[in-house]
């Protein structure tokens, strides 16, 4: 990166709006009720965003860089849109959640630069990923009209692609799917060889990334043999011009039939990996297109409970209603009016959960009273099929259980890859 685009990239804007204030909301969007969970992370009294530190320690991230950074953002006495709500500072510029994310990238894209100019492709390819990541967190939680969120996103990306140009261990391939009209980015984590691999089709919830999940590729999926697509949401990334319907695996079955066209895997061994949205949307396509996929994962997926107790939808935190309202296009995250809308995301309502069996054998993941997805929803999606099994997470510490649940769901898909 050239230093005047670098200079322009990161000159203090007053004029941008500040990201909390995007979704108009009915009330204030303070955190009356704290909720925490494994898979989304923390709240904290006093932050409008959910405070991710266990997965962004499992995505590489130093929780000290981390800490350091939210001490920043915590003690700018730059004004607040919300001043209880500390990063809610208006304008890019110190103390703003995007401007001091965005610097910590600085630092490790500009020292991946130096490694590559010293032909040390090892440290390079590392920091070029963190770079990634912080920029990642940076345009978090990727609010659609989001200014700084966007500029982020993007260098998100291309730290992303240079840190696989100095991987000589696995290759990143861009995948162009045609989809009503356009073309959704892809990308397609391959180990570096000359065998045609299995594949697992991922795809996270609605307030992250594609390149967020690179640890499953890396510490459980490569080992084993397998390739990693990973796609976006509907409204999120490169699919961020979409709108999250009913029918939320539209995009992912495009895809799907699509990988008969990708030369580096192998179309007959395809299998689905969701979490929490994107788990509603894969276990959706198991049961719509059960001949093409050999096995799926849900972790935490959003399929029934939630969607069918506004008592329970009215816990979400208000950044988890914002991510829903912007994927849905709307302008607006009045809970009320908000739950009817998602209320047909059920798949217990689309009459798919509980009274239809598939052949595709599904394992279900997640934390017994998890709010999103409760013990009833994941024995639901075991009972899917025959083959089907759930892993219920109920011992602590909790994130190391569901660390080990991953490990197992690699196993799992293994398993039926091979078969």
């Amino acid at each position: 990166m050239s230093k005047n685009l670098s200079e322009v990239l990161f000159s203090e804007k007053f004029n941008i709006q500040e990201t909390s204030t995007l979704i108009a909301h009915s009330g204030s969007k303070k955190n009356t009720k704290l909720h925490n969970s494994t898979m989304d992370g923390g709240e904290q009294a006093g932050w409008y965003r959910l405070l991710k530190l266990l997965q962004w320690a499992w995505q590489g991230l130093d929780i000290i860089d981390c800490y350091e950074v939210l001490a920043k953002i915590s003690a700018s006495t730059n004004k607040r849109s919300d001043p209880e709500l500390l990063d809610t500072v208006i304008g890019f510029r110190s103390g703003n959640w995007s401007y001091e994310w965005s610097k910590k990238a600085m630092q490790y894209q500009k020292q991946a630069n130096e490694f590559v100019s010293d032909g040390n492709k090892e440290k390079a390819k590392k920091y070029y990923y963190l770079a990634s990541q912080y920029y990642s967190i940076a345009s978090y939680p990727h609010l659609k009209g989001d200014e700084s969120s966007i500029q982020a996103q993007t260098l998100a990306y291309s730290n992303y692609r240079k840190s696989f140009d100095n991987d000589e261990s696995a290759l990143l391939k861009e995948i162009q799917v045609p989809f009503e009209g356009k073309s959704i980015r892809c990308y397609l984590h391959l180990p570096n060889d000359d065998v045609i691999h299995p594949v697992v089709i991922v795809s996270s919830g609605l307030d992250a990334l594609q390149c967020d999940v690179l640890p499953l590729f890396e510490k459980l999926l490569k080992p084993a043999g397998i390739a990693m697509l990973t796609v976006d949401m509907p409204g999120v990334g490169f699919s961020n011009h979409l709108k999250l319907e009913q029918d939320t695996s539209r995009l992912h079955q495009a895809i799907l039939k699509y990988m008969t066209e990708v030369p580096w895997v192998d179309q007959s061994r395809v299998a689905l990996m969701g979490m929490r949205m994107g788990g509603n949307a894969l276990t959706r396509l198991a049961y719509v297109e059960p001949k093409l996929v050999r096995a799926g994962v849900s972790v935490g997926a959003a399929v029934g409970s939630i969607f069918d107790s506004l008592d329970n939808f009215n816990k979400l935190p208000a950044m988890t209603l914002d991510c829903l309202a912007s994927r849905m296009q709307l302008n607006h995250s009045d809970v009320n009016h908000l739950y009817q809308l998602c209320v047909p995301f059920s798949l217990i309502k689309q009459g798919l959960l509980g009274r239809k069996r598939i052949q595709t054998p599904l394992l279900s993941i997640g934390h017994a009273e998890d709010l999103m997805c409760n013990e009833q929803d994941l024995k639901l999606i075991a009972r899917a099929s025959y083959e089907s099994e759930s892993k219920i997470i109920n011992k602590p510490p909790i994130f190391d259980s569901y660390l080990q649940s991953l490990e197992y769901s690699a196993k799992w898909l293994t398993k039926h890859l091979q078969e």
